[in-house]
């Protein structure tokens, strides 16, 4: 079996489901993952290159385009960027010849048409609401969300609300790696953690994932003023990328809570686990929108597995469900109350990853998508 993966970020760059996925496809499948060249340094693999632990899987960057960059002269391109982009990737795909094509990036949705044209079949990799990434070219995004849900021959989606959203297709949930995050360990504090304000603290509520609109802040800051009540020391800690997007939303959090708070920045996947054996609480402070409707979070099930009680706002129904296990709270109030009741709730904590995150392991789920 020949895959052409077709994503939106690259393979350097990050470990999303498209990786925890296509690398534990059968080892037998010969895989090429083609994304958008990045601004970013580092994130480029502009030769083709093969994943160091897993021999099957090639990777390169291509000039596709980013009409989200950063960068203005690479916006206003879009339009040629995409055409030479496009004849760029199907060029290359005619060259691998692959018997399934897989897209789960809205600009790649001409080439992936012309390539289902030659009689490939077509997989859309439905992962996350892609129109809501593109505020600037709504229309044209649109456009392109129903081109690929138009040609492709099946729909895949991570969340239910996806599903609805897509209107066919199958579900296809996230889950966790669960001999990464085994549980709780003990072991020494990382020396981030050990060397700044949140080492002497007793517990610690964590966030995992990216820093941006998503979140709501105002939740943030009642959990730091919760915290400041409680008899034991407590901090929050979050560990992940912060955006340019709301920059000033966490300077006000570092003004208001002081030591109590620790923006860590990304951490290497495989270090996660080192830093989440020292909390007790994870969170997901989301705000109520469309995009987060359509969010199945990765980081219930790593919560879950590394046997940490569950606080969120009810943002999408994969939460919703989980109602008995997880805290489900709206309002800065609410919330706030529902992480001091999860720092002190033992016997939930021990049923959650039983009950939440072994039955979503990232193998299951590779073998549904092998599978279909």
């Amino acid at each position: 079996m020949r895959v052409l993966y077709i994503s939106e970020v690259q393979w350097l760059s990050q470990v999303s489901r498209k990786h925890l996925i296509v690398r534990r496809l059968p080892r037998d499948w010969d895989i090429l993952f083609v994304s958008p060249a990045n601004a970013a340094r580092g994130e480029n693999s502009l030769r083709l290159r093969t994943d160091p632990t897993q021999s099957n899987v090639r990777f390169v960057s291509l000039p596709l385009p980013k009409p989200d960059s950063r960068i203005p002269l690479v916006r206003a391109l879009t339009g040629p960027l995409s055409t030479f982009g496009t004849n760029r990737l199907v060029n290359v795909a005619r060259s691998f010849d692959p018997d399934v094509l897989v897209c789960s990036y809205l600009w790649g949705a001409d080439a992936a048409a012309e390539l289902r044209a030659g009689g490939r079949p077509l997989v859309y990799d439905l992962n996350d609401l892609h129109t809501s990434f593109y505020p600037d070219r709504p229309l044209e995004a649109e456009e392109l969300f129903r081109r690929l849900l138009e040609t492709s021959d099946e729909v895949v989606s991570s969340s239910e609300h996806l599903r609805e959203v897509a209107g066919r297709g199958v579900v296809i949930g996230n889950g966790v790696d669960l001999d990464t995050f085994a549980g709780r360990q003990e072991v020494p504090k990382p020396d981030e953690l050990a060397r700044g304000p949140l080492s002497e603290l007793d517990d610690l509520v964590c966030y995992v994932g990216s820093v941006d609109e998503r979140i709501d802040f105002g939740l943030v800051e009642a959990v730091g003023r919760e915290l400041d009540n409680r008899d034991s020391r407590s901090g929050l800690l979050f560990i992940g990328r912060v955006f340019d997007s709301v920059a000033g939303e966490v300077a006000r959090v570092r003004e208001k809570l002081g030591d109590r708070v620790r923006f860590l920045g990304r951490v290497a996947y495989e270090r996660l686990p080192q830093f989440m054996s020292h909390t007790s609480v994870g969170i997901a402070p989301f705000v109520l929108s469309p995009r987060t409707r359509a969010i199945n979070p990765n980081k219930l099930y790593m919560y879950a597995a590394m046997d940490m009680n569950v606080v969120s706002t009810p943002f999408s129904p994969e939460i919703e469900r989980q109602g008995d296990l997880v805290y489900v709270a709206s309002g800065p109030d609410d919330f706030a109350s529902a992480v001091g009741a999860a720092l002190r709730d033992e016997d939930r904590r021990r049923m959650v990853r039983e009950s939440i995150a072994l039955p979503n392991s990232w193998d299951e789920k590779a073998r549904e998508f092998a599978g279909l």
